[in-house]
């Protein structure tokens, strides 16, 4: 159990809703170096399961709420499906709305150990993976893929083997014109000479994502985990799992991965054991100049009228006109898309998902699934700080549990398994060892 979530954030990286346009691994090779289909996951997960049981693992000991809303919200998933507008849509993501509030269970399981930062092994490794991966994209594996397509739209994709052909054809990488000819699908021209890495996930925000998810709380894991290393060891291991971190967030080019990244380290300002003048004034400090470099680094995107900020207004208008239309059932679970695609403004861009997940549990499942999650989130991470504020180890993983919530009000986070399934674990896990007693460095609290 302990590597499942490294696997979970480098083989399941990319939307659940798209599991269709993801072909599973041929061969070794492939299930190696590509990512699995969310269906492969739940084989994985169901076996973990399964030797967790064996193991004689309990859930911890909590407030009866903290069970409750995850059921409830996973229960009204259900309701909501009677009257789902797209059925295929909603079979996509009801089983990976199971598995996420199962990986909570086993975060509830393993935080309870008496070894629970063992767990973040397997985490730290997947994250060190992930981040590596994006180096070798900032590092040449980029332009390769962007003179890959280049070349072979110049040579009319002659001199590619059919079989590439048809996995670049099923993946929408590649489309077929009316004329049968075949062109590069222009979206990803696009992305790749914007340089946003995106690690194992399936986009450049998503990898922003793991990384306010896991960062800190992997900082939290290396010193508990290397308490007994010497200080030039421990400080070397922290600060290239800091400049890894830090390096692909910006590489990844996610505006509200940089705005959410600097609120976080504001926040961590502001309860280091140091003087009040002192936390004021790194607080300023940092404000002002994350402030300032962002505005320098994107004034060209603001300039160009905001593209992107722009489009999800859109979306959100749909998914809040949905959600007022349909305040019980909603449209359906994972819907968004069908609901889009009919309501949308003729020359605004198609979008798969409402890209703030709170808002699109309101549109596809009504006012009780909304309230479910949205409770579930920020109650817990209104009672975890009071519980591990005093404590500088455990309040680092609520760090990475607060940049992920924020960032979750403009992404779609909820329906990537490697960020769902890894943050529900992690709340469940932060849960467990807040109530622990075999936890030293929270006896005080």
């Amino acid at each position: 159990m302990e590597f499942f979530f490294g696997f979970v954030l480098i083989k399941l990286g990319n939307p659940v809703i798209l599991d269709h346009v993801s072909p599973p691994p041929k061969d070794l090779a492939e299930a190696v170096q590509e990512s699995w289909p969310a269906t492969w996951g739940y084989g994985v997960l169901a076996l973990v399961v399964t030797l967790g049981l064996f193991h004689g693992r309990r859930l911890a000991r909590v407030p009866r709420w903290v069970l409750t809303l995850p059921l409830v919200w996973l229960g009204w998933q259900l309701v909501a499906a009677t009257s789902t507008v797209d059925r295929g849509l909603t079979a996509a993501v009801l089983p990976h709305f199971a598995a996420t509030v199962l990986c909570f269970g086993l975060g509830l399981s393993v935080g309870s150990t008496r070894t629970p930062w063992f767990t973040w092994v397997g985490v730290v490794a997947g994250l060190l993976i992930v981040l590596g991966t994006g180096f070798r994209q900032q590092y040449g594996g980029l332009t390769a893929n962007q003179e890959f397509f280049e070349q072979n739209e110049k040579t009319g994709w002659k001199d590619v083997p059919e079989e590439h052909l048809r996995e670049l054809l099923a993946t929408k990488l590649l489309l077929r014109r009316p004329d049968g000819g075949l062109v590069a699908n222009p979206d990803l021209l696009a992305k790749l000479a914007k340089r946003r890495i995106f690690g194992t996930l399936v986009y450049p925000n998503a990898l922003a994502g793991v990384v306010l998810l896991l960062l800190p709380g992997a900082l939290g894991a290396v010193w508990m985990l290397t308490a007994r290393w010497r200080n030039i060891a421990r400080g070397v291991s922290l600060g290239l799992l800091v400049y890894m971190g830090l390096a692909c967030l910006y590489w990844s080019g996610s505006k509200a991965g940089w705005l959410i990244a600097v609120l976080v380290a504001g926040v961590a300002f502001w309860h280091a054991p140091w003087p009040k003048y002192l936390r004021v004034g790194g607080v300023l400090i940092l404000s002002l100049v994350g402030l300032v470099a962002f505005g320098w680094k994107y004034q060209s995107y603001f300039a160009g009228g905001a593209r992107s900020a722009s489009a999800r207004v859109d979306y959100w208008k749909v998914a809040g006109s949905t959600a007022v239309s349909h305040p019980i059932l909603g449209s359906g679970p994972g819907t968004f898309y069908f609901v889009y695609r009919q309501a949308k403004p003729p020359e605004a861009e198609m979008a798969r998902l409402a890209h703030n997940d709170y808002l699109q549990q309101a549109a596809d499942s009504g006012l009780v699934g909304f309230f479910g999650l949205t409770g579930f989130i920020l109650g817990s991470l209104g009672v975890l700080y009071r519980i591990t504020a005093p404590s500088w180890s455990v309040f680092t993983v609520w760090l990475g549990l607060l940049g992920w919530s924020a960032l979750e009000f403009v992404e779609f986070g909820l329906y990537i398994p490697a960020l769902a399934w890894t943050a529900f674990f992690v709340f469940g896990w932060l849960h467990s060892v807040a109530r622990n007693e075999f936890d030293s460095d929270l006896r005080r609290t």
